[in-house]
């Protein structure tokens, strides 16, 4: 499934994963190459609540929204790593 949102490209504007905590490491690396100029608003509530792996490869799929970006949802995403955090870069 998100080998499909990584490949939606300028069509996804609004990502909303909220809750998918049981998203495994290689499913999230399947982002790391995605780029959504368009995308506005993203959910991650929870998905890095109980791991971090994979978050250095979904946090670059968000930073690829560069300013469309308005709304980015991390609560309780304890787990994320300090390496993947500077993955958002400027974004």
């Amino acid at each position: 499934a998100l080998q499909a949102v990584a490949s939606a490209g300028p069509n996804l504007m609004k990502l909303d994963l909220n809750d998918c905590r049981k998203i495994p490491a290689e499913a999230w690396k399947k982002l790391g190459d995605a780029k959504w100029p368009n995308l506005q608003e993203v959910n991650l509530n929870e998905c890095f609540e109980e791991s971090g792996a994979g978050a250095a490869e979904a946090l670059q799929a968000v930073a690829s929204a560069g300013p469309n970006l308005m709304k980015l949802d991390l609560n309780d995403c304890r787990k994320i790593p300090a390496e993947a955090w500077k993955k958002l870069g400027d974004a």
